[in-house]
C-alpha cells in the first residue's frame, strides 16, 4: 500500500503515515510518546519521550536501499541471529530486509497507541506489535506453519542513545555468565557493567537490565519475556571504522542493550506447531535528576 491507502484504511486516532528514507512508515503519536516505524523491517527507527534525549540511536551513516539494514532503531533479527546457518546468507537473518504488512493499528487499552506488523513466509508467521503509551512495549509473536518443529534464533536488537559512552553504566548483570564474542572467553561479569572497549557480550539471564545515564539524567530500563539472553554491544573505534554504515566517531553515542534468543549458547527458541512463541522488550524511561 501507498501511503495515502494505508491512511485511509489505518489513520486517525494517534496514527499516521509519511515517508522515512522513500520507505512507508508508521508514525505513532500520543500524549505519553513519540515513535516511528518504517514497514521495511518493521523497524522502529525513533522513540521519543517529552523533556527528554531521543530513546533510540540511528546511524547517520546508515544505508537506507532495499535489501540492507538499517543501523540504529530496533531492528529486528531473525530467524537467525549473528552468523547465517549453512546454506543461508546475511547475518541476523532477512526479516529485517522485507516489507512487511500493518494487520491493525489505533487506540491501546489504558491509553497511547498500537500497530501490529505482519510477515508471512513458507515456514512461519511473524506478528509483531509496536505498542507506545507510557513505555514502548514491541512483542514479536511466532507462528509455526508447517508440523514439524522450527528453530531460531533472534533478537530485539535495541541501540540506545546515550550521551557517552565513557560516563554510563549497565545495571543488574553483576554476577551474571557471559560469552566474550570478542575473545571466545566464558566469563562471569563483577559489579555493573562499565564500557572501555570493544564489547559483544551474550549473557545468561532473563531479567532486567538498566542504563544508567548520568550525561542525559535519566536511567532506562529494560525488561523482557520469552528471552534467556541479553547482548550488550559496542563497535569501539577500530570495529567502527571498519563498517561502511557506521561513524568513525558514533560509537561515544550508543549502547546496544537486546533480549536475544542465541543457539550458540544453547538459547535457541523452538516453534511447535500450534503453539506460538513470544518474544518481548519493555522499554521505559526514569527522569534521574
Amino acid at each position: 500500500m501507498n501511503i495515502a491507502d494505508l491512511t485511509r484504511k489505518f489513520g486517525g486516532n494517534g496514527i499516521s503515515f509519511e515517508e522515512f528514507h522513500n520507505f512507508p512508515a508508521l508514525r505513532i503519536k500520543n500524549e505519553f510518546a513519540t515513535a516511528l516505524v518504517s514497514l521495511y523491517g518493521a523497524h522502529v527507527v525513533e522513540y521519543n519521550i517529552p523533556d527528554s534525549a531521543p530513546v533510540l540511536w540511528m546511524s547517520e551513516k546508515s544505508l537506507f536501499t532495499p535489501g540492507s539494514p538499517m543501523r540504529g532503531g530496533v531492528p529486528l533479527c531473525f530467524p537467525w541471529f549473528g552468523a547465517p546457518p549453512e546454506g543461508k546468507s546475511g547475518s541476523h537473518g532477512f526479516v529485517r530486509n522485507t516489507m512487511w504488512e500493518i494487520s491493525a493499528a489505533g487506540i491501546a487499552p489504558g491509553g497511547g497507541n498500537f500497530a501490529v506488523f505482519y510477515l508471512q513466509t513458507d515456514d512461519f508467521e511473524l506478528f509483531y506489535t509496536v505498542t507506545v503509551d507510557r513505555q514502548l512495549t514491541m512483542s514479536l509473536e511466532i507462528e509455526n506453519r508447517n508440523v514439524s518443529d522450527f528453530h531460531f534464533g533472534g533478537a530485539l536488537h535495541t541501540y540506545f542513545n546515550i550521551s557517552d559512552i565513557n560516563n554510563i553504566t549497565v545495571a543488574d548483570l553483576d554476577q551474571l555468565p557471559y560469552l566474550d564474542a570478542v575473545t571466545g572467553e566464558n566469563l562471569i561479569q563483577q559489579g555493573d557493567l562499565t564500557i572501555s572497549g570493544e564489547v559483544d557480550r551474550i549473557f545468561t539471564t532473563c531479567g532486567s537490565t538498566r542504563i544508567v545515564d548520568p550525561g542525559f539524567k535519566r536511567i532506562i530500563h529494560i525488561d523482557k519475556y520469552g528471552s534467556n539472553s541479553t547482548v550488550v554491544w559496542n563497535p569501539w573505534i577500530e570495529k567502527s571504522k571498519r563498517m561502511p554504515d557506521f561513524g568513525d566517531d558514533e560509537f561515544n553515542t550508543m549502547l546496544c542493550v537486546e533480549a536475544a534468543k542465541v543457539p550458540r549458547t544453547g538459547d535457541g527458541g523452538t516453534v511447535h506447531s500450534g503453539v506460538p512463541v513470544e518474544l518481548r522488550q519493555v522499554i521505559r524511561v526514569e527522569s534521574n535528576c
